[in-house]
């Protein structure tokens, strides 16, 4: 299949990588070469990236989206929230794609089992997200709980109404959205109430809440898909493998698929134990020189 050849796609692979720290592209692209014997390869599938660095990617069997300056600083609030960047980036590759079904996944995960199982969980009354994290109200997460001491009791103007915090609010992880082609709006909902949220809770996460909370207002089911995947994404993970990746690449070049995807299975996700060891006494240096 020939690149952005995806005329009999049924799904297609979104990632999203933008910015000078190079770990995320090649984040990217490990995802691809992980993934790519076993699902990615499928003529039913195709892939996208939308990326600030598309050179990285020459060669690769994906359809580029190139994102500019002006798209980064709009669709981050200026600056402000760079989260807000992956609802625009995605509701692009929806607009733009011609399968029926798309599905995001961070660049620090890969799948481990078929995603392709998710088609059931995806059409006009449902979506796929990462996990549920929980109801806002008395949330044990710090994290959370910022959004229940920000927003109770509160009515803020949103879009020719008001939004409130109810009871049943929930967080859900955005590691992973899986939609169809009917949820445009959804996104543009979504990206809306992120943008009026964000000035009033103190969080990193408040692109995902609006996801969350946009699919309750409209009443869509939710199914979770994060036992489908693993992921580099604590610290200590990106701290061993980030490395690893820029060296595979300055050994293999950057854009040479067809070596990649031969030489992949060189590349060791798994910690060893030394490594989480010295990781871990370093970590507690670290505190015990704040005292």
């Amino acid at each position: 299949m020939a690149p952005g050849e995806n005329w009999l796609n049924i799904i297609e692979h979104v990632l999203v990588a933008y910015g000078e720290q190079i770990g995320y592209h090649h984040g990217a692209k490990f995802q691809i070469l992980k993934c790519w014997e076993r699902w990615y390869s499928r003529r039913d599938i195709s892939i996208c990236v939308i990326t600030d660095k598309p050179e990285l990617f020459e060669t690769y069997p994906v359809r580029i989206l190139m994102l500019d300056e002006s798209q980064k600083q709009a669709w981050s609030l200026n600056g402000v929230q760079h989260f807000g960047i992956k609802l625009k980036a995605l509701q692009w590759a929806l607009r733009t794609s011609t399968a029926s079904k798309l599905v995001l996944l961070d660049t620090d995960m890969f799948w481990t089992k078929d995603p392709k199982t998710l088609l059931n969980s995806i059409n006009t009354n449902s979506i796929v997200m990462y996990k549920d994290e929980g109801y806002v109200e008395a949330s044990s997460n710090k994290s959370i709980r910022q959004f229940e001491l920000a927003l109770q009791n509160k009515k803020i103007p949103w879009e020719k109404n008001y939004y409130s915090l109810e009871k049943n609010s929930k967080m859900f992880g955005s590691a992973i959205i899986g939609i169809s082609t009917e949820h445009l709006n959804y996104l543009d909902q979504a990206f809306s109430l992120f943008s009026t949220l964000e000035t009033e809770v103190e969080a990193h996460t408040v692109e995902q809440f609006a996801l969350a909370e946009v699919a309750r207002l409209r009443g869509l089911n939710v199914g979770f898909a994060h036992k489908l995947t693993d992921d580099w994404s604590s610290t200590g993970k990106k701290e061993y493998i980030t490395p690893i990746l820029k060296r595979f690449f300055d050994t293999y070049g950057e854009t040479d698929f067809e070596n990649h995807r031969v030489m992949v299975h060189r590349i060791r996700v798994s910690r060893p134990v030394l490594t989480i060891a010295k990781q871990k006494i370093t970590k507690w240096r670290s505190k015990q020189s704040l005292f």
